[in-house]
């Protein structure tokens, strides 16, 4: 289900990603909002690698995700939410024989602007991942690129094509994480609305907002994940969509 809101962020690197380094450089570029780190991998026996980022150059890295193909090769990772301002990336590699490796360190800042103006929900990074670890081969990125746009493209007719865009009434605040409601005239209608996982299942439930705007600490929803909204207003369905917690 993520092929529609995810097809346009992989287009847009195909012709803006070239030779890649090798290990234990990497390079980046970064596109509405969203930052692709790529390298050439020519090792094998790499037990894991961690993408770490942090707002300067030097200190305070968090993990921002796993690489979840760890074959020799071309090598990705999409940071679809990074935050407003500067991203400085590096990789933290560990080989089987426990050797660890820190990469170098690449900045890739995102205008605060870009992120607010994003129009689709992005599932979180984990997601992401798994999209590209999906894509095999030697394959230069830009073919890489082209194998994942095509793979999130494929079967989109079963799918509504308005289900991941970012809603008017219900969004996640790129900036914070937490979902924002803001509703019109809530003084004069009844608004409610319920969350569910992607098993359907209810995970949170506002029976009255009362007033506008509303800010959910994204902690409520007790695990990051793509999770589905019904809003009502006045007892009728005026909304169903989507909201990304990561």
């Amino acid at each position: 289900m993520v092929r529609i809101a995810l097809s346009f962020i992989f287009t847009v690197f195909v012709l803006k990603i070239n030779a890649q380094p090798l290990l234990p450089d990497i390079a980046g570029t970064t596109e509405k909002g969203v930052n692709v780190i790529s390298w050439s991998c020519q090792y094998d026996g790499i037990k894991s690698i961690a993408v770490q980022r942090s707002a300067d150059s030097a200190y305070n890295y968090i993990t921002a995700g796993y690489v979840k193909n760890l074959k020799k090769g071309i090598q990705a990772f999409v940071d679809g939410h990074p935050a407003p301002g500067n991203n400085w990336y590096r990789l933290y590699i560990v080989f089987n024989s426990d050797l660890t490796w820190y990469s170098n360190r690449i900045n890739l800042p995102v205008d605060s602007n870009e992120l607010l103006k994003q129009q689709a929900v992005l599932p979180p990074n984990d997601s992401l991942q798994k999209i590209i670890a999906s894509t095999s081969g030697n394959d230069s990125l830009q073919k890489l690129v082209r194998k994942i746009a095509i793979k999130i493209t494929t079967d989109e007719t079963e799918i509504n094509p308005l289900t991941y865009i970012k809603s008017q009434y219900i969004f996640t605040n790129p900036l914070t994480g937490h979902v924002n409601m803001e509703l019109p005239e809530v003084t004069k209608h009844k608004y409610s609305v319920r969350f569910y996982n992607q098993k359907e299942k209810l995970i949170l439930e506002v029976p009255r907002i009362a007033e506008s705007p509303v800010i959910i600490d994204k902690r409520n929803f007790q695990q990051k994940g793509l999770f589905k909204f019904i809003l009502k207003r006045d007892n009728s369905q005026l909304e169903t969509g989507y909201i990304s917690i990561y």
